[in-house]
């Protein structure tokens, strides 16, 4: 015991000493100072490293959020250029088949081509398009006609010009005689698909 208390005079002695209370005074700094940036200076470091990520996060969605109004405003922009003209999407798909209109429009299309018509009739078939999920529907018109080569190219272009979509699906021309001349007739067979909603 008594070395015990020889040992503690000792180190109380040495205490006294001007470099050992020097050392002592700088460990106990270094241990405060370390307690001290452990509890309040790495959580301010911590935030501050977050927020920084965070500001670099907020900027890439900025410019994300940029392009997105930007490209709403083109949008907007072209709906208003073609607003007034918005009914003819309607007209060129409409929301019921109107067949009666399909087959007018491919009978004023001959005849205004002076060609002549022999039989028009609607196919039973009807056929579902899956065309990005719209469901487009369709109507099968076969048109069996007579008439010389131009002018059947000019029924084809005017069909493609009216506002109701239609789509030539096949088309079959047959020779009546064997002799071709220029202005040899022809007897024709198509297949014109009308679609609606």
């Amino acid at each position: 015991m008594e070395d015990k208390n020889l040992n503690l005079k000792k180190i109380i002695k040495s205490l006294s000493n001007k470099n050992v209370r020097d050392y002592l005074y700088i460990s106990v700094f270094f241990i405060l100072f370390s307690i001290f940036i452990f509890f309040a200076i790495k959580p301010a470091l911590t935030t501050a490293f977050s927020l920084i990520k965070e500001e670099k996060e907020l900027k890439e969605k900025n410019l994300t959020y940029q392009r997105a109004i930007a490209d709403a405003n083109k949008n907007l922009y072209i709906l208003e250029e073609f607003r007034d003209k918005l009914y003819l999407i309607d007209e060129s798909i409409s929301n019921s088949p109107q067949i009666n209109k399909v087959v007018d429009d491919i009978g004023n299309a001959n005849n205004t081509n002076l060609l002549t018509l022999k039989n028009i009739f609607v196919s039973e078939k009807i056929d579902y398009i899956d065309l990005k999920k719209n469901n487009f529907k369709e109507v099968r018109v076969n048109l069996e006609t007579q008439g010389d080569f131009a002018k059947v190219v000019n029924m084809i272009k005017e069909i493609n010009l009216q506002r109701r979509l239609k789509l030539i699906n096949k088309i079959d021309f047959f020779n009546q005689v064997e002799i071709s001349t220029n202005s040899g007739q022809l007897d024709i067979k198509a297949e014109i698909i009308g679609f609606y909603l």
